[in-house]
This record gives structure tokens, C-alpha cells and sequence, in this order.
């Protein structure tokens, strides 16, 4: 009789190997789990159902690659829809050397554009936990970006003195009487990312009481 590893690989297959990599808990991986995995830079180890990666792939399929070169351009220009997002190469000022570049290159070098969504295609996580995903036209592992990204982060979950909590996801709960958020996020490294043209981060948020510590963990790659 066919193991359940054995059976889903059957029931969904897909293309991603997950050899070495076990299967996630059947409630999702808790708070602490996604913790250690960033602290001890071990990411590999967060991994989609087979069910997930399946879905994640069928959808990946759909995509129009007559008009969408790759994921990453699909996810920038048909999903996210950034304001006035323009591609640089309408532009008359544009130069031969930006013009050599990618369709995805170019629209980096535009004013920066923050997105946040759920993770649509995600690793399962329990319920107690939110997990979306920050797009941006920028890296925002890089130092030089921290402070937007910081700043950001803040205001969707915290607010400030000068301007209360202002998510502008409309994905983004508030926080239960009693609690406030808490989050922590990571770049996956390059082997693991699935949408390697478009700069993201993974982020989790979840409900905590007032007396805990403000803590955010990170994992720069």
C-alpha cells in the first residue's frame, strides 16, 4: 500500500523536488517553527504541500507567455498594477543602454512602489498567523532600503504619534482587543525563490498581547 508521501506525489504532481524536505505539519508551521528556521538560516525547510506546490504550478501554466515574458513580469504589471506604472523605455529620455535592458530590469529604475498581499500560493501556516508578501521595485534586503521598508512595515501594523495605524492592504486584520501585531519576515536565497524578477519578502504578523516585547525577526540573504 502506497504511503501518503507516495499518494500525494501521485494525486499532484509537479516538478519541484522535494527530496530531504519533510512534509509540512498537518496544522501548518507554527510562529516558532518559521522562527527558527530564519534564526538559524534554514528556509529550505518551509515548503509547500504537494497539493500547494501542484496549484502553484497549474496557475503558473495559465499565464500568457505571448504576452508575459515570465512570472515575475506577469505578478508586475497584470497582478500588483502598481500607480502609474510606466515602463521606462516609453520614455524619450530613455537610453540605448536601459533600452537593452529586461522589461522587468526597467521598471526598477522607477520611483518605488510597496505592495503588500497575502501569499496566495503559500507554505501552510497555522491560523493564528497572517502570511503575505511585500512587493517591491526595490530590494528590500539592501540597508540602503531599510528604513523605507521599516517605516512601512510600522505604519500597516502599528501606526505612529503622528498618524495612526493606516494599512493600506485591506488584507491586513486589526488586532484583537487586548493585542497588537507582531511580525518578522525573510528574503528567500536565490535557489528557493519561485519568482526570482520581481524583489519580495515574506512576511508573518500575528496577535500578541500588549506586555509582549516588540520583537521583529529578519533574515537577509
Amino acid at each position: 500500500m502506497p504511503s501518503a508521501k507516495e499518494l500525494n506525489s501521485t494525486l499532484y504532481p509537479h516538478h519541484t523536488d522535494f527530496t530531504g524536505r519533510d512534509p509540512p505539519p498537518k496544522d501548518g508551521y507554527s510562529w516558532n517553527q518559521i522562527k527558527d528556521a530564519i534564526k538559524s538560516n534554514s528556509l529550505h525547510v518551509l515548503r509547500r504541500t504537494d497539493k500547494g506546490q501542484y496549484e502553484y504550478e497549474q496557475w503558473q501554466e495559465k499565464i500568457d507567455r505571448k504576452t508575459y515574458t515570465n512570472v515575475g513580469e506577469y505578478i508586475a504589471f497584470a497582478i500588483l498594477q502598481w500607480p502609474d506604472l510606466q515602463d521606462p523605455a516609453d520614455s524619450n529620455d530613455i537610453n540605448t543602454t536601459a533600452m537593452s535592458q529586461c522589461k522587468e530590469d526597467r521598471y526598477k529604475t522607477i520611483d518605488p512602489r510597496l505592495t503588500l498581499r497575502l501569499n496566495h500560493y503559500p507554505f501552510p501556516v497555522q491560523e493564528s498567523i497572517q502570511y503575505f508578501v511585500l512587493w517591491s521595485t526595490r530590494d528590500m534586503s539592501l540597508s540602503s532600503e531599510r528604513e523605507r521598508l521599516d517605516n512601512y512595515l510600522i505604519q500597516q501594523f502599528i501606526g505612529n504619534q503622528d498618524q495612526p495605524r493606516s494599512p493600506l492592504s485591506q488584507e491586513v486584520y486589526s488586532p484583537a482587543v487586548g493585542k497588537k501585531k507582531q511580525w518578522m519576515w525573510f528574503v528567500n536565497p536565490i535557489e528557493l525563490r519561485s519568482v526570482a524578477t520581481v524583489h519580495h519578502i515574506h512576511v508573518f504578523v500575528r496577535d500578541v498581547d500588549l506586555s509582549e516585547p516588540n520583537e521583529v525577526i529578519i533574515e537577509r540573504q
